[in-house]
C-alpha cells in the first residue's frame, strides 16, 4: 500500500483502476476487511477506480493513541481525497465506516457522487439498547484484556461456524490485523460511535444520491437503521443481499459489487 500525511498522521491507501473514483470506508474490527469487495468491484467497472484506505490507528496507519471522534475520521476521508487531488467521488462506508461516510457526507454534501452504506450503525433507532446488550460479552472479554476472545465472540456471533474461513478470505495475516484493530476500536473509535447522530437540516442538503444495502438476516437493529435513512433520505435505494449477516462484505462480495454497480449505472444514466 502507498502512504500520505492526512491531518496530522500517516495513512495507508491503495488505488486501483482509472475511472470515476470510490472511496471505500472499512469498518471497526478489520483495516482490510474491504478487500474482497473491492476486488469484485473492480471486475464489474471498468468506469471506477477504488481508493481503499487504513483509518487512522487500524491497519497500518498511524494514530490510534486517543480517542478520535465520529468528525475526525470523516476530516481524514476528506483529506485523503484532497492528498490524491480529488474534488469528489463516489463514497462507500460498512458499519462504523458507514457511519463515517455519512458524516463526511453531510460534512461537505458537494464532494459525494453517490454514498452508499452497508449497514451503518445508527445509535439513535429504538433497538439500539438490545442491540448493546447483545454485545456485553464481547466487551467483558475486552475489558479483560482477551482480544483474541473478544475477536472470536464478534465474528462466530456474525458469521456463524464458518468465520474462520470468512477471515481467510481477507489474507493470510487477517486475524491478526482483526485482534489489532478490536483493542484499538474498543479503546479509541467506541466511546465517539455513542455520541453522533444524523441531523436531519444536513441530511436535507445532500443533493447525491443514496443506497442502502442490508443483508436479509441482519437482524432489526439495521433494519431500523435502514427505515431511519429513508426518512431521512427519501429517495435512498435498497439492495437487499440473500444469505448474508452484518458480515456481508465477506459473505457476499460479489452480490454487493452487482449491486453497487447498478446502482451507479442507473443513476449515471438518470443524470
Amino acid at each position: 500500500m502507498n502512504t500520505t500525511h492526512v491531518n496530522g498522521v500517516d495513512i495507508e491507501y491503495e488505488q486501483v483502476g482509472h475511472g470515476e473514483p470510490m472511496l471505500l470506508i472499512h469498518g471497526s474490527n478489520l483495516a482490510d476487511g474491504l478487500r474482497p469487495l473491492t476486488t469484485a468491484l473492480s471486475r464489474r467497472a471498468a468506469s471506477l477506480s477504488f481508493i481503499r484506505y487504513h483509518r487512522r490507528g487500524l491497519g497500518g496507519s498511524a494514530g490510534g493513541r486517543r480517542p478520535v471522534s465520529t468528525e475526525e475520521q470523516a476530516a481524514d476521508a476528506l483529506g485523503l481525497l484532497d492528498a490524491l487531488d480529488l474534488p469528489s467521488a463516489h463514497i462507500l462506508g460498512y458499519s462504523y465506516g458507514a457511519t463515517v461516510a455519512l458524516e463526511a457526507a453531510l460534512s461537505a454534501p458537494q464532494r459525494v457522487r453517490s454514498l452508499v452504506l452497508l449497514e451503518p450503525i445508527l445509535t439513535e433507532v429504538p433497538s439500539w439498547a438490545e442491540f448493546s446488550r447483545g454485545m456485553e460479552p464481547v466487551m467483558k472479554l475486552y475489558q479483560a484484556g482477551d482480544m483474541e476472545g473478544a475477536v472470536t465472540a464478534t465474528f462466530a456471533a456474525l458469521g456463524g461456524p464458518t468465520w474462520p474461513d470468512l477471515i481467510r478470505s481477507v489474507g493470510t495475516e487477517a486475524l491478526a490485523m482483526a485482534i489489532r484493530d478490536t483493542e484499538t476500536y474498543y479503546r479509541v473509535e467506541a466511546p465517539a460511535l455513542h455520541r453522533w447522530t444524523l441531523d436531519p437540516q444536513r441530511a436535507a442538503a445532500l443533493r447525491a444520491p443514496v443506497l442502502s444495502v442490508r443483508g436479509m438476516n441482519s437482524g432489526q437493529f439495521f433494519a431500523e437503521g435502514r427505515q431511519l435513512l429513508h426518512r431521512h433520505f427519501p429517495d435512498c435505494a435498497d439492495a437487499d443481499i440473500p444469505d448474508a449477516s452484518h458480515l456481508l462484505f465477506l459473505q457476499q462480495p460479489e452480490a454487493i459489487a452487482t449491486a453497487v454497480v447498478s446502482f451507479i449505472d442507473r443513476n449515471r444514466e438518470s443524470g
